[in-house]
Parts: structure tokens; sequence; C-alpha cells
């Protein structure tokens, strides 16, 4: 029998619109937090909020299935706590920043942040509010638990759901939680797959507010904030088919990407009881940083399986190389401290791919003298395929290439499509 683990930073999620449901349907998915709920003391906290219910069946779905696999190791249930739920976009007479002659999005089409943030507050209002008393249970569950608390707060930085409510949401459940709880944003960037999401205004109005709100007296993110980048995932996942109808191959890509990025960043928060993640807040001094999820290889791509393994050498060094392209980051960005998290199988060299990754970040983003970089080994539970988590901290709206170019998306809009867009 199995020793019981040790208490260890608890760990809770809010999850708003369709990246938060991802993120919130992976930290529940793939296994960790049911580890670390075996610890007495040990709580979790999930709460998923979107605008219609298209993206939260999922998530609802692994949420009983999460209850029964505790049953099953006979994890006290009430450890666990999930509730989600879905909004109604309000009438035309509910808002009133709406521009004449804009006609309402319905439930699954892309929400402009400006409706998102009046949908919220038009549920937030009194008492009994049904958001209220979400965030109340919530907050409840959350100071249950012994010891301290990181609280992640997951949206899409590009889409309006999400960024549209984010901050309102973050600075009503900041004042809920209690002190030994750290509230941290985590804002997921486009990428290329993305069509009309990709650098999207919604990108620039979200990571502007994110700037200005961090730098406000009121932050309610006090564990700082990870800027997410998920374009290399995509990159190296895109040549893996070009067979099917166009349409499916997208979705599906997609979605794949979305996940594997939203699986990874909760596998990293979980992992060692939450230490790499309490590590990472403290370099960060409460502001950004940036989580590359570095995909390097992927089955069937360059490389099929039953090759021999020596082929994925040259492939992985290849996007190794790769990584400032695809970083997110602008040319000049420059930290004095960075983590790298290598995950492949022990076939996959993972020495190997740790000294390529540390050469490319010390020589594109490292500062002279003081820079110290970590790095960390962790075996994947799919033989071909090996990414590296990179963490930068320090990273502005400037240093991030999405920022200027949703920027300039922003400025083709007129007048009355940039007011949805104002959140």
């Amino acid at each position: 029998m199995s020793p019981t683990p040790s208490a260890a930073t608890c760990i809770h999620a809010v999850g708003i619109g369709r990246t938060g449901a991802a993120h919130i349907e992976a930290l529940i998915r793939t296994g960790e937090v049911e580890d670390l709920l075996a610890a007495p003391g040990a709580r979790f906290a999930a709460l998923l909020i979107d605008i219609g219910d298209e993206d939260i069946l999922v998530p609802d779905d692994y949420a009983r299935s999460l209850k029964a696999r505790l049953k099953s190791r006979g994890i006290p249930a009430e450890r666990f706590h999930y509730e989600s739920v879905a909004l109604a976009v309000p009438p035309a007479t509910a808002l009133p920043r709406l521009p004449k002659g804009a006609s309402l999005p319905k439930a699954g089409e892309h929400i402009p942040r400006a409706i998102a943030k009046a949908t919220l507050g038009l549920n937030s209002n009194g008492a009994d509010s049904p958001i209220g008393g979400l965030l109340q249970r919530f907050s409840d569950h959350v100071k249950a638990g012994e010891g301290p608390s990181v609280v992640l707060l997951a949206y899409g930085l590009a889409g309006g759901t999400g960024s549209g409510m984010a901050i309102d949401l973050a600075r009503d459940l900041a004042g809920r939680l209690p002190a030994t709880a750290r509230l941290v944003g985590v804002g997921q960037l486009s990428h290329s797959g993305d069509g009309d999401y990709f650098n999207s205004p919604s990108q620039y109005q979200a990571i502007d507010a994110v700037d200005t709100t961090l730098k406000a007296a009121d932050n309610p993110f006090g564990g700082g904030f990870f800027v997410i980048s998920s374009e290399q995932s995509w990159q190296r996942l895109s040549a893996y088919t070009r067979t099917g109808l166009k349409e499916v191959r997208q979705r599906f890509k997609q979605m794949v990407t979305n996940r594997f990025v939203a699986d990874s960043f909760m596998r990293w928060a979980a992992s060692a009881g939450g230490a790499h993640l309490v590590r990472a807040l403290e370099k960060s001094g409460g502001k950004c940083t940036l989580f590359d999820v570095a995909k390097l290889s992927h089955p069937g791509v360059q490389v099929l399986p039953g090759e021999a393994i020596s082929k994925w050498d040259a492939v992985l060094q290849q996007w190794i190389g790769f990584v400032p392209t695809y970083s997110g980051l602008a040319d000049g960005f420059k930290t004095d401290y960075a983590e790298i998290h290598v995950h492949a199988s022990r076939v996959m060299q993972p020495e190997m791919i740790d000294s390529g990754l540390k050469d490319v970040i010390a020589s594109h983003y490292l500062k002279n003298g003081s820079a110290h970089c970590l790095s960390f080994h962790n075996e994947f539970f799919d033989v071909l395929t090996a990414y590296g988590n990179v963490i930068l901290p320090g990273a502005g709206k400037d240093d991030l290439t999405g920022y200027k170019a949703a920027k300039a998306s922003y400025e083709q809009l007129d007048a009355g499509a940039k007011v949805l867009e104002q959140a």
C-alpha cells in the first residue's frame, strides 16, 4: 500500500468561455488532481462560466467521472467541489452600450467583449445573484482547505466571453478568497489556425486590460499572470494531415491543439504538489510570465511510427530551433530567469532536448551575468511525443507579437464595432 501523500498547495481553477472550459476539463481529466486530493486537508474547487452550454457539457461529464474515481479510491467526496453555469445573452434593452443597428449574437457565436461584460454584470447584481452564489460557494470550498491555495482563472485572450468577463470576475472573486489564497490569471494567446480569432481586436483589448489591471492599486491578480503561447503547438500539428475535408480537418486540429496546450499547462501547474507553480509565481513578482508550450514532435509527422528512432534527432533539433520563431515574443525581449520543463520518453533523448532548449533560451532571451535557467525532466506517456514548457517571467504587452498585430486589427474596425470590443 502506497503511503498517503502529505498536504501540499491546493490548486483551484475558474474557467470562462471556450478556452477556460478546455483548461477546466484538462485539470479534471488528466489525473493529477485526484492524486493531490488523496492528501489529508486537500481541497479542489472548479468553476466554469460561459454563455450557452456548448462547451460546458464535456467538462461536466469529466467532473462526474472524477467524483466516481475519488469514490473508488476512498477519497472523501467533500474534498472536490465543481459547478458550471451557462448564461443567456441578455435582451438588447439590457445593454445600454449596444451601438445602433448592431444585432445580438446567439450563444455559441462570437460574443463581443462589451456584451460579455454586461452579461456578467446582469447576473452579478443583488445578494441572490447566480454569479455571486457561485463565487461564494467556490470561495468557501477554498477556505476549507488546509494550507495555502492558488486559484487559476483561465480564459482566452482572443475571444470575447472570457476576456470580457475576466477582470470584473477576478475582482469579485479576489474579495471573497481567504488571505492565504493567491489569484493568478491564465490568458491564452490565439494561434494562426484560429481563423478570425487569430490576433483579433478582442486580443488587443484583452492584453491592454491585463496590463492596466496588473498596474492598478486594486489588482486582483496578486499571484501574477501567465500568458500562454500556443503557436508552436499549432505549427507542429498542422503538418499532421492534409487529407479529408478541409473544414473537418481544421476543426480537428484546432481541438487537438487547444486541448494539448491546456493539458500541458494544467499538468505542469498540478505537478510536484504545486511546487513548480509556486516557484514560478515567486519569480514573476506578480507580473506577466510567458508560458510557451513548445511542441517538438508529433507521431506520424516527418517520422513515421516504426521507423528508426534516430530519424527523430534532426527533427527535434529543427523544432527546438523554431522556439524563438513561434514563442510569441518580440525581438529584444530579455529576462534574468527562465525554466525549461522537458516532457519526453527516454527514447526521445530528453538530455539532448534539454541541452538544445537551454542553448536557444540562453542566446535569445537571457540577460548576461545574473541570468539563471532551471530545467526539469518528465517522462511523457506517448513515446513519440516530446515538448518543452518554456517559462519566461517579465513579458509586458509590448513584448508580445500578438499585441501589435491585434492592435492593427482593432484599428480597422468602425466606431460601432470598437464599442462592442471595449470592456
